[in-house]
């Protein structure tokens, strides 16, 4: 009976000890909120907007404090209270205002404090040390000249107050990087070749943009003049069963999402699917460049004895039987010769591509620098790789009638930070010198 009462409060004491042990855990949780801040940073200027994730899935969030701490006084920015528990995750954007704290610059402490709903009141503090840097940035705009063109190009030139994180020019829907240059008594300037749309105005954005490092921003308008409206065509082509039969087929190995469509289906998925994925490439690797001018700084070249066959931006509605099918642009101009004719380099610069691109074909792509960069497409044979330093004047392939091509030709485009533009101005000798070689003078002289 004396064992029994024994293993009776035992069992007693354990029970005791379990419940004791659960209610601790459940109600005197210890475990701390987590805290993450989601970009990185270790400078702040007149504003800078701040994204916080919170966590804690036991007790629930609290209360959360931002401030920053300079010489051990904290400006708070913000506080929320919650005020009932179960809240267990939460993104808050915070924004960072010394100015408006009347805060100077300096050395700080970006500091987040977090406390949760257990009677333990667990807090977790996380600190990041930055820098205070409320000085304005400033642009100056060193080119004065800014005759565009639709569809064309345009090139700015600028100077910075201080380092920044980036530069460059907005242009429309269109943000196209600067790159730094050093003048002959080693100043430091900008150049920014930049895309003009086609349906530019007078109202469209054109812009130098600046950001340092502490998050302050630099605006300078650019004044510009469009010189004319450039007129664009629209052609109807009549497109046979057989042609997208055949292409289909050729194109079936490198899409095999082609197999079982009917001519109608294939035509719509080589039209608009493989183009946007063509583009979507092209954009991408002409975005691979460096920060030096690689052509000669002339007027590219010119297919020798070649007819042009189709312009830049001419507006194309396909006829299948008679009936409209589809619709596409044309991003560059079409050049023919004889068959196979040697394809030479336009201007010097970098391969980037050299591959079966979709609907352009065989096709080389060129990185001149700075964003600048040429395609040759259709190509019947390819006489470079990727890497390869060519030179102007050099042969690199051979035209054909590859990708969506109904004869053998050149199609030739011009992109400036991965978008089309007219290339009719990259062969104009005069429109290089008065609108690169004279203004990049200009700018040497004056600083």
């Amino acid at each position: 009976m004396r064992k029994a009462g024994m293993i009776v409060s035992f069992l007693v004491v354990i029970f005791v000890v379990v419940a004791a042990s659960a209610l601790v855990y459940h109600y005197l949780e210890w475990e701390k909120p987590q805290v993450r801040i989601q970009e990185a940073f270790d400078m702040v200027g007149n504003k800078r907007n701040v994204n916080i994730d919170i966590s804690d899935l036991r007790s629930g969030i609290r209360s959360v404090t931002v401030s920053l701490v300079q010489k051990d006084h904290p400006f708070e920015i913000a506080r929320e209270e919650i005020p009932e528990a179960g809240t267990t995750r939460k993104t808050m954007t915070v924004e960072v205002s010394p100015r408006k704290l009347r805060m100077k610059d300096g050395p700080a402490v970006f500091q987040i404090q977090v406390v949760d709903y257990s009677p333990l009141r667990n807090t977790t503090i996380v600190q990041r040390n930055v820098t205070v840097d409320m000085k304005p940035l400033h642009v100056s705009l060193l080119t004065m000249a800014h005759n565009v063109n639709p569809g064309g190009t345009c090139m700015a030139a600028y100077t910075l107050s201080k380092p920044v994180l980036k530069s460059g020019v907005q242009c429309g829907d269109v943000f196209s990087p600067g790159y730094p240059q050093k003048t002959a008594n080693g100043k430091t300037y900008y150049v920014c070749y930049f895309p003009v749309p086609i349906d530019v105005s007078k109202a469209t954005v054109m812009n130098v943009v600046a950001n340092d490092r502490a998050g302050n921003q630099a605006v300078v308008s650019i004044p510009f003049y469009i010189r004319s409206q450039w007129r664009f065509y629209a052609d109807k082509l009549g497109i046979g069963q057989d042609f997208i039969t055949r292409k289909a087929n050729e194109f079936l190995q490198e899409y095999p999402d082609l197999e079982g469509k009917t001519v109608e289906e294939a035509f719509t998925y080589i039209n608009v699917d493989i183009r946007k994925g063509n583009e979507n490439t092209i954009r991408e690797v002409s975005r691979r460049t460096g920060p030096e001018q690689l052509w000669d700084g002339s007027a590219f070249l010119m297919m020798k004895n070649g007819a042009t066959r189709a312009r830049f931006a001419d507006k194309r509605t396909y006829l299948l039987d008679g009936k409209p099918i589809g619709e596409s642009v044309h991003l560059g101009i079409d050049v023919a010769s004889t068959e196979r004719a040697p394809i030479e380099a336009f201007n010097s610069g970098t391969v980037v591509f050299a591959s079966s691109l979709g609907i352009y074909g065989n096709a080389i792509i060129i990185d001149h620098g700075q964003g600048i960069a040429s395609l040759y497409g259709h190509l019947s044979s390819i006489q470079v790789s990727e890497g390869q330093q060519v030179q102007k004047g050099q042969v690199i392939a051979a035209s054909g009638a590859t990708g969506w091509a109904g004869g053998d030709h050149l199609h030739f485009s011009m992109m400036v930070n991965g978008i089309f533009v007219n290339p009719i101005e990259w062969w104009d000798s005069h429109w290089i010198q008065d609108n690169v070689t004279r203004k990049l003078q200009g700018v040497q002289d004056s600083l």
